[in-house]
């Protein structure tokens, strides 16, 4: 007969306190701040108040909490309805989507970089939503070529975005109202960069300004090329 997976409940004062969903959730949302290179079974285990060995109760090892806290993310990842005859709104809140999942967790976006996931943990929303996304732009006159050109545009700007201006905009204590603070400035007095002087004196648009500005971009070049 074989061995049945570990699920004894680790219990304080007689309650549960784990469960995989509390797993994974913990999990993800250490990788989110720091990436998944911090996400050991020990720094999870003091971070959930458990020890290591309570863990193996609920997962069989890390591969597996990996594993466990993408699917979280990726399982919260429910774009609008999207619709040919309203396609620009359509391709704004299937971009705003990707947003909101990069900003909660913009360091475990690198998930692709840091680890090595079998091809079967890949999640079913990953493959649906970009199906659902290339056939939008398929029926509203786009070949293939140019909508995957048109998804790779809109994937790396939204990424790019939440790492460089979202991920910063969320910590606590960053202001980045203007192009380059102004102690970098001050610091530097001598330099002579009148234009960049110049330019920190106006005030930047705010982070949602800014991103309405990277869609209106991707909706422009999806026009450009149903025109090509």
């Amino acid at each position: 007969m074989p061995a049945t997976p570990r699920r004894r409940p680790a219990t304080r004062k007689g309650r549960p306190v784990l469960t995989r969903e509390i797993i994974a959730a913990k999990a993800l949302e250490m990788a989110g701040a720091q990436g998944f290179p911090s996400l050991t079974m020990r720094a999870l285990a003091t971070e959930l108040g458990v020890t290591v060995r309570a863990l193996y109760n609920y997962v069989e090892d890390r591969g597996e909490v990996v594993s466990l806290a993408v699917d979280l993310m990726l399982t919260s990842w429910n774009p609008p309805p999207l619709a040919p005859a309203a396609w620009e709104t359509s391709v704004a809140g299937y971009a705003r989507s990707l947003r909101a999942l990069y900003r909660r967790w913009p360091r475990a976006l690198l998930v692709s970089l840091d680890e090595d996931p079998p091809p079967a943990s890949v999640h079913p929303n990953r493959l649906l939503n970009l199906d659902r996304f290339l056939r939008l732009l398929r029926d509203v006159g786009l070949d293939l070529p140019a909508a995957l050109a048109a998804h790779r545009h809109l994937s790396l700007l939204v990424l790019s975005f939440a790492l460089v201006v979202d991920g910063p905009a969320g910590r606590a204590g960053d202001d980045r109202t203007t192009l380059v603070p102004g102690a970098w400035l001050t610091d530097h007095a001598d330099l002579d960069i009148p234009v960049l002087r110049e330019a920190t004196a106006l005030s930047l648009p705010t982070p949602d300004e800014q991103f309405d500005e990277l869609v209106s971009a991707v909706v422009d070049r999806i026009r450009g090329l149903r025109a090509g």
